[in-house]
């Protein structure tokens, strides 16, 4: 699948707060792309956008397959791992991942989620109720979840918060990983290692 999504003149305001506006951009299946700025300048806002959940009020964002706009909803297409994502409290980590997938009519059992539990060092507490999981934790079952998904765009807002160095290796391997898969790649960050991972850089 050729996949790449434009970004078009994108600005966003709330109410006569002006967020940011004319953002261009474009990134192509096998790449990564960044987004830097300061607290409050509107990285989440914009991957929300790119994601369809929120309305730009300027410009578009366009999702191109094999060269024709795709007909479907952006959302379809994409995974979003962001401080707002919230894994189901009563499940366990690897109910968690069970119910994600089918939901994007993906199969997966339990001896697979397990797995995805075990790479993104979860252990054997895939098996425990997330309500016991330590923010750290939780923030490692949504990286086991997107890469169970595995979708053909990713979108990373903060994807290293709360996790301790080997968690951050994690998300670096998985981001390698996904580029090499020819995934889209954006990546919501200001931490400097993880700025240099993108091809091309947007600064709000």
């Amino acid at each position: 699948m050729d996949i790449r999504i434009v970004v078009d003149n994108i600005g966003k305001s709330f109410g006569e707060k002006r967020l940011f506006s004319n953002v261009f951009a474009e990134i192509a299946g096998g790449q990564c792309l960044t987004v830097t700025g300061c607290n409050g300048s509107g990285k989440s806002t914009l991957l929300k956008i790119i994601a369809g959940l929120v309305r730009p009020t300027a410009g578009q964002v366009k999702l191109i397959l094999d060269n024709r706009l795709c007909p479907k909803e952006r959302i379809y297409y994409m995974g979003l791992v962001a401080p707002e994502v919230s894994m189901y409290l009563a499940l366990t980590g690897i109910e968690n991942i069970i119910f994600w997938t089918k939901m994007r009519g993906i199969s997966c059992s339990k001896v697979e989620a397990e797995n995805f539990c075990r790479q993104m060092g979860l252990g054997k507490s895939g098996c425990d109720l997330v309500a016991t999981y330590s923010t750290g934790m939780r923030q490692r079952l949504k990286l086991a979840v997107i890469k169970a998904i595995n979708p053909p765009i990713w979108l990373l807002d903060e994807p290293s918060s709360n996790l301790d160095e080997g968690g951050k290796e994690l998300v670096k391997e998985l981001i390698f990983a996904a580029v090499a898969q020819k995934a889209a790649v954006m990546l919501a960050t200001n931490e400097s290692e993880e700025v240099m991972y993108g091809k091309s850089t947007i600064t709000l």
